[in-house]
């Protein structure tokens, strides 16, 4: 058949060029293990198919053929030339449909491995980060609005909190793409007697999805996928906008090699990485809105949307997100702190008026009261022109003559310092809650690194035994 050329130009040949790109080893696996189960039922020359597979191992097919539409029937042509008999055979119970389904969630599974090393090399950087700053007192900010003090490492330990969660997610998804859509044939399974279940863990798969037209219709793993990228993708873009004012107002630096300079001011330290980290994560929320897209309002059956279409946007949507992460990991690596300008910063923002309305509730018992007097004193000071570092016993007094005030009460419920220190609910940033919080995200992240650790070894090992099956 000769293909349209439009056909060919706008789908046949990027689909093919992409196909033979990325997913070729992955094509020769699935044929593989689909052949040791042919081999194993009986069907007559499948050890002729495993045979010619073992051959063409190595296999590099050339340029699209005109006659020829994609990846597999060059592959079957080529099996062919070398065993017409073994080529015969491997087409028995196989459909592109339960084939293209398998390579594709086997290359999902690579590339979710991948980046989840990659979340756990951000998250094993950030905790460092925190141990390195645990004491580094910072003012946060709710509303765009100077808030409470706490430290730099209270800050990094929460975002890697919830990057540990983005990892939680992944792995979940990871176990539910990890299942084998092989033996589903065209939709309704076949009447030869294939073992799913052996060809499921031939290839490393946890089973064989349970329902032969779900295992070619199913697009929900790759919305999963898309929906948990972009969530990791969105908290990573708060902090990367975090990072990026810490650094316009001189509170953090990159190092070398990180920044860019400026072709007429040549004092600039541009912090381009993050930049750069920031479009990578806009950019992965598109390819995942793509995934999604290619998903919706279509039949719940074997169809190209799910398929063959949406490979390229999932391969977009791991490379920049691939990108954002080591981008953003190696400008924490390399980052310098200004402790000193975070310091005054908070000493001078007035965010400790909190304490010093818990400190009069607890001698009132009324935090009601005690909020009001606080503010009455802020309105107050700043009406003289005087700023909250500046209160002092006297200034309270003189709000509240009927309240026992002892000496010194303001000056230390105002002190930066021991504001973080004071704050020992668990989770909070006091020395030893954070050091706590601490050595409990070490031991989660050494988990969850041992957890991936065994996935990979398991699919390390089937792909060894796959072929070296039939040999002996």
């Amino acid at each position: 058949m000769t293909f349209h050329s439009a056909y060919r130009n706008a789908a046949l040949t990027p689909d093919y060029a992409f196909a033979r790109a990325h997913l070729l080893p992955l094509f020769l696996d699935v044929l593989r293990a689909h052949a040791l189960d042919l081999e194993m039922s009986g069907t007559l020359h499948a050890g002729q198919a495993l045979a010619a597979l073992r051959q063409l191992r190595d296999f590099q097919p050339g340029d699209t053929d005109p006659a020829i539409p994609d990846l597999f029937y060059t592959l079957d042509r080529e099996i062919a030339r070398v065993s017409p008999a073994g080529a015969g055979a491997l087409r028995t119970a196989l459909s592109r449909n339960d084939l293209d389904m398998t390579v594709y969630r086997l290359v999902a599974r690579g590339r979710l491995m991948t980046t989840m090393r990659a979340v756990l090399r951000l998250r094993i950087t950030l905790l460092a980060l925190a141990e390195r700053e645990r004491d580094t007192v910072i003012v946060a900010f709710t509303h765009h609005q100077p808030a409470q003090p706490t430290t730099l490492g209270h800050y990094l330990a929460a975002a890697e909190n919830a990057v540990a969660r983005d990892s939680a997610r992944l792995e979940g998804a990871l176990g539910r793409v990890n299942r084998s859509p092989l033996g589903a044939v065209a939709l309704a399974g076949s009447s030869h007697p294939l073992n799913r279940e052996y060809a499921a863990t031939l290839l490393g798969f946890d089973g064989p999805v349970e329902n032969t037209l779900d295992a070619v219709a199913g697009g929900d793993w790759q919305v999963e996928i898309a929906g948990t990228v972009s969530t990791c993708a969105t908290t990573l873009s708060r902090v990367v906008y975090d990072l990026l004012d810490w650094a316009a107002r001189g509170l953090i630096t990159l190092a070398d090699g990180l920044v860019q300079g400026s072709s007429v001011m040549p004092q600039k330290r541009n912090p381009i990485t993050l930049e750069h980290a920031r479009t990578r994560l806009s950019r992965t929320l598109g390819a995942a809105q793509t995934v999604v897209y290619a998903n919706h309002n279509i039949p719940f059956g074997d169809v190209n949307d799910v398929g063959t279409d949406v490979q390229e946007p999932l391969w977009t949507l791991w490379q920049t997100f691939g990108q954002a992460l080591e981008l953003l990991d190696a400008s924490l690596n390399g980052v310098s702190v200004n402790r000193a300008a975070w310091r005054a910063l908070a000493d001078h923002s007035e965010s400790t008026l909190t304490e010093l309305a818990d400190v009069l509730a607890r001698r009132s018992g009324d935090f009601r009261g005690a909020h009001q007097l606080a503010q009455a004193l802020l309105a107050s000071i700043h009406a003289q022109g005087r700023t909250l570092a500046q209160a002092t016993d006297a200034d309270l007094r003189a709000l509240a003559p009927a309240l026992d005030i002892p000496d010194g009460l303001v000056v230390d419920a105002l002190d930066t310092a021991a504001f973080v220190t004071r704050r020992t609910t668990l989770g909070g940033p006091a020395p030893a809650a954070l050091a706590a919080h601490l050595s409990l995200a070490a031991d989660r992240l050494a988990a969850d690194r041992m957890h991936l650790d065994v996935r990979a070894q398991q699919f390390a090992e089937a792909r060894q035994v796959l072929w070296k099956e039939g040999t002996e």
